[in-house]
């Protein structure tokens, strides 16, 4: 087992989120907050001493985090919102932050570039 120096921030949509997707999909029926739980983003932060520490790593990738979530679900970019605020985004979304990532393989991680 090893230990990798990141983080983890796992996204998860709250119902202002879900009400944003549905008055912009012309998708029927609509979705519900269940449907946009059913799986998460998980997103590799660095390493943080604390919650204030974690916060600022949040508040400096948060439009990178916004930007994945949206294209998600929406991928037609001009219905996305304008002002993507952090404060809209915490709205928006349930962080929940874990200090400690554990890899039990030897092989070496792959990365690729996220093509949205």
């Amino acid at each position: 087992m090893f230990v990798v120096n990141r983080s983890v921030a796992i996204i998860k949509p709250k119902h202002a989120f879900v009400d944003w997707v549905n008055s912009v999909s012309d998708e029927e029926p609509q979705f519900s907050i269940y449907d946009l739980n059913l799986e998460h983003h998980v997103i590799l932060l660095p390493e943080y001493d604390s919650k204030e520490h974690a916060e600022a790593i949040l508040k400096k990738l948060y439009k990178k985090i916004f930007k994945v979530e949206l294209s998600a679900w929406i991928t037609d970019e001009s219905k996305w919102p304008k002002n993507k605020t952090y404060e809209e985004f915490l709205e928006w979304f349930d962080i929940q932050l874990y200090s400690m990532v554990f890899d039990p393989f030897e092989n070496k991680i792959e990365k690729e570039p996220y093509e949205d």
